[in-house]
């Protein structure tokens, strides 16, 4: 079980990690190649993450280990502000982001952010509703920057 943890800790941390360092590398790309799309980017993710923010901090849901007696797998200290998980909305963001480059390099960020989904519910630090809802938004938000 420990051998196990510790993979999936790995994974959900390297997972948000590659995609995080990741995208600032692609902006900069783009900025340098004269490609417009990053000031779409850096418009949607940005406003999107404040959206989401706002939203969470005025709805301010509890997180699983406040509700049941369980303890969270990862260490975790903040309460409230669940609903929904920014770190499945960033990651879905920044996977459509790269959609731009490609659809494999998007489809691969894409699978690691609903990995890191499964990860955040798993570890207990997130419900179902709050990374589905994250991950949503983050998909639709980073939908949005084609057509803007």
């Amino acid at each position: 079980h420990i051998l196990f943890f510790k993979i999936a800790r790995a994974v959900q941390k390297g997972s948000e990690i590659l995609l995080y360092l990741a995208y600032p590398v692609f902006i900069a790309v783009l900025f340098f190649k004269n490609d417009i799309f990053y000031l779409k980017s850096v418009a949607a993710c940005g406003a999107g993450f404040a959206f989401v923010s706002l939203f969470r901090g005025l709805y301010n849901a509890k997180r699983p280990y406040e509700i049941y007696d369980i303890k969270p797998l990862i260490s975790k200290n903040s309460a409230g502000k669940s609903f929904p998980s920014r770190h499945c909305f960033s990651a879905a963001v920044i996977a459509m982001s790269f959609m731009v480059i490609g659809l494999p390099l998007g489809a691969a960020a894409l699978a690691l952010a609903v990995t890191m989904a499964v990860l955040r519910v798993a570890f207990g630090v997130h419900f179902i509703k709050d990374v589905l809802l994250g991950l949503f938004l983050g998909i639709v938000v980073g939908s949005i920057q084609f057509f803007i």
